[in-house]
């Protein structure tokens, strides 16, 4: 069975060796330091309506969400910035469990919409198609190298 704590700042040196050995592997091969990784995570913790929770297992941290609330029109929006499971722990469930518990804790703060930005046509957007999440196809993210 899952623990879950709501993350906070004091949480960022965990968090950040996970986020390392997480997303320096298959499938983003990306190049994050410790100091990288606490940099970003202290970026988002500290903004306004931060939300994020982290999952254990047997007091062993196995994987973490996290985003803000986002001000609409209509309502209120969250906005998953990262998520990720353990490398060890991936493809057991784990990572449908703990998106199950936060889903659950957004629709009780009232939350209207979940949206993220993900790689298209890998595993990941294929594991956000199971959750309910749906393509939107008239958003693209775009972007420019300066």
């Amino acid at each position: 069975m899952l623990e879950y704590k709501n993350i906070t700042l004091g949480d960022v040196k965990d968090l950040a060796e996970m986020y390392v050995e997480t997303f320096n592997s298959e499938p983003w091969n990306d190049r994050w330091t410790i100091d990288t990784a606490s940099k970003r995570l202290h970026q988002m913790i500290n903004v306004e309506d931060f939300f994020g929770i982290s999952a254990r297992k047997n007091d062993v941290l196995c994987g973490m969400i996290l985003g803000s609330k986002e001000q609409y029109f209509d309502g209120t929006m969250f906005n998953i910035k990262e998520f990720c499971v353990k490398n060890e722990m991936r493809g057991k469930g784990l990572g449908t469990e703990i998106y199950k518990e936060f889903e659950m804790r957004m629709k009780e703060e009232g939350i209207r919409e979940i949206i993220l930005f993900t790689s298209k046509g890998d595993y990941t957007e294929h594991f956000y198609h199971k959750q309910g999440l749906e393509t939107y196809n008239d958003l693209t993210l775009m972007g420019k190298q300066l």
